[in-house]
């Protein structure tokens, strides 16, 4: 019994071990990208570096992932708005990466907090109310044992400063209407015009 119990605590400090050494593989510049502001179909980027820690090279990539949670509403789920360049990196001891972060907010965007639940989901104790995320994983030299930083990301979509932004953006959501009505106005006016020079004539 008492070999049994202590081969557990040895596992959970070798997991602990494991995990403060991943933990350390790097670091990054910022560990929340929360409260981003934009505007319907405006792209707002931000910078984000990494910096290598550990002895090996690292390669690594990125992804994003939504928190899914029973009883949210579409605005939880940003994922598609967000890319990150480049995407894949090599990364030694001492060295930096810097990325890009572009989030694009769609032209049909309602004003409001996009991504989270609240406007405190990037501070400490607040993880509840993050939705979705970037994560940074790598992996020494060619390894299989990754390491992860989520980082959450969200968006407060505001009212655009360009007084013909709405008007720009209900036009590229009705385009096709509109194209469809001015075809349809041109083959209308045809005849009303031919017989206006049958009579002229």
């Amino acid at each position: 019994m008492k070999s049994k119990s202590t081969g557990v605590v040895a596992l959970l400090l070798g997991l602990l071990l494991i995990q403060s050494s991943v933990a350390l593989a790097t670091s990054v510049s910022k560990m929340s990208l929360t409260n981003l502001v934009g505007y319907p179909g405006k792209t707002v980027k931000t910078e984000i570096t990494l910096e290598g820690t550990d002895l090996e090279e690292r390669s690594g990539f990125w992804y994003t992932h939504y928190k899914k949670i029973e009883g949210d509403s579409d605005r939880m789920d940003i994922t598609s708005w967000v890319t990150i360049e480049p995407k894949d990196f090599l990364i030694k001891q001492g060295e930096t990466k810097t990325f890009t972060v572009k989030v694009k907010v769609p032209r049909n965007a309602e004003l409001g907090l996009w991504g989270a639940t609240s406007e405190e989901a990037g501070k400490e104790g607040h993880s509840n109310e993050r939705r979705t995320y970037i994560i940074f994983k790598d992996a020494a030299g060619g390894g299989n044992v990754y390491s992860g930083l989520l980082i959450p990301v969200s968006v407060k979509v505001t009212e655009s400063p360009n007084i013909w932004e709405p008007i720009i953006n209900f036009i590229m959501q009705n385009i096709i209407i509109i194209v469809l009505s001015i075809v349809i106005l041109i083959l209308l006016a045809r005849p009303l015009l031919r017989r206006k020079k049958r009579i002229g004539r």
